[in-house]
């Protein structure tokens, strides 16, 4: 699993789709009636019983109206199906369980064509803010398409618990077009720096946008142009899956990078992966940049489509060494303290270090007997040019060694569940192998968590 390590979370919900619904994504654990469930509407369901629990049976849906279902039974399977036009964007989007509420239903949806072929599914919104789920996206053709709804205990059996259902799983399916003014659909007119398409950021503290295109061949390149007006802070761009298992594009972006406003210097770099979800974090400086989107060549498919949700949004706190102090916390004897705050009985404590191949940061906490450490870090994962981050977490000692991870390419490093077994002072040690020759970049991002053991 991939963890993004930011100071403040934020949801990056889609807008304009139809009706008041959020578009927010799954563990999948439900049990028992919920006390406040949506209320019924007064008109008949559709649902009565098992008319729309088959495509054949699939009730019609407006788009821009939504209804009210419940998964009334386990095993229970709702469809619906509505009519839409070649290139259409369309979001398709329940709200259920914006409070993650394990008592209430946790909805999966599966999107299929007129010839009843999986085009698109999706558990929980991308990024994850609760069960409730989503799928944005560029329709293939014009034709029927039909919408299954289902219990996550139904679609995902092999885990517990067994299949549920009741009356009170009540969840509302909205499908709308996507629009709205932080919606940045790309204009196609290049691939180059020169013909950047400046973005339209908004959202409630006026730092969100999404990007969304075609690519109209193998090798497009879509460049998007947004400044960065204090320091530091973190882009962070969550990238929807692909795929049929994910939001329906048939071509994942190859790359995502982040260059100065000339396009010359290149400061982060990832490459997505199909249905699974990547996230470009770079920290910035303020200043003017670009985001560039790349088709990345090969064989173009039926409907090549990106999505990307983004953020502008407060960084974590900056390790105290700079190029002025160099050297200032690489050891357990001159180890910077980390700030730990209690979160509802958690201890978090969130720092941004910078790395070379040569240099070692320290970090230390106090950490209280009876709880468990949690360490998640990522650097090249995230887009930094920093590679071969380790972290690890030290006893009282400073040198003997309770956990550690090493970063990949693509998934961060992890070091979960190491317990305190003595009360005081433990460390964090971060190092590196090297640094990219392309991305110039060496941000390190890491999140600690004392918790409570299960």
């Amino acid at each position: 699993m991939k963890h993004s390590i930011l100071l403040i979370a934020a949801s990056l919900a889609l807008v304009a789709c139809g009706g008041d619904n959020p578009a927010p994504m799954d563990a999948g654990s439900d049990a028992g009636p919920a006390t406040d469930a949506p209320v019924r509407p007064d008109t008949p369901r559709p649902d009565a019983g098992p008319s729309n629990d088959s495509f054949d049976g699939a009730q019609p849906i407006t788009v821009g109206t939504p209804v009210m279902e419940a998964i009334e039974a386990p095993g229970d399977h709702d469809f619906w199906s509505f009519m839409g036009n070649e290139g259409d964007w369309v979001a398709i989007t329940t709200t259920a369980n914006p409070d993650d509420d394990p008592t209430r239903v946790d909805t999966v949806i599966t999107l299929f064509d007129a010839a009843r072929n999986q085009i698109a599914e999706n558990d929980d919104a991308v990024p994850r803010a609760n069960t409730d789920s989503e799928i944005i996206i560029h329709l293939p053709a014009t034709g029927v398409y039909y919408v299954e709804v289902q219990e996550f205990s139904e679609w995902m059996p092999s885990m517990p618990p067994a299949p549920e259902g009741m009356p009170s799983y009540m969840y509302q399916l909205a499908i709308g077009e996507v629009g709205g003014p932080v919606v940045n659909f790309d204009a196609e007119t290049g691939d180059d720096a020169a013909s950047a398409q400046d973005v339209v950021l908004g959202g409630t503290g006026g730092n969100l946008f999404f990007p969304v295109g075609t690519f109209e061949d193998a090798t497009d390149v879509d460049v998007y142009a947004f400044t960065v007006a204090t320091t530091p802070q973190i882009l962070s761009v969550d990238v929807m899956p692909s795929g049929a298992a994910g939001y329906g594009s048939t071509r994942a972006a190859a790359r995502l990078w982040v260059t100065d406003a000339a396009g010359t210097e290149v400061i982060a770099r990832i490459q997505p992966r199909d249905a699974m979800q990547d996230d470009l974090s770079p920290s910035l400086d303020a200043g003017d940049y670009l985001l560039w989107v790349d088709a990345g060549g090969g064989t173009a498919g039926t409907n090549d489509f990106y999505v990307l949700k983004a953020l502008i949004g407060q960084e974590n706190p900056a390790e105290a060494e700079t190029d002025a102090m160099p050297n200032a916390n690489d050891t357990t004897a001159t180890a910077e303290a980390l700030t730990v705050m209690d979160d509802m009985g958690t201890g978090r404590g969130f720092v941004l270090a910078h790395l070379s191949a040569t240099d070692v940061d320290v970090f230390s906490f106090n950490a209280p007997a009876g709880l468990e450490m949690n360490v998640f870090c990522g650097s090249a994962s995230s887009g930094s040019g920093l590679t071969g981050l380790r972290a690890e977490l030290l006893a009282a000692d400073g040198t003997t060694v309770l956990g550690s991870d090493t970063e990949t390419a693509t998934e961060g490093a992890a070091i979960q569940m190491v317990p305190v077994d003595a009360a005081g002072t433990h460390y964090l040690r971060l190092s590196a192998t090297g640094q990219s020759a392309e991305v110039t970049s060496n941000f390190a991002r890491c999140g600690l968590a004392l918790v409570t053991p299960m």
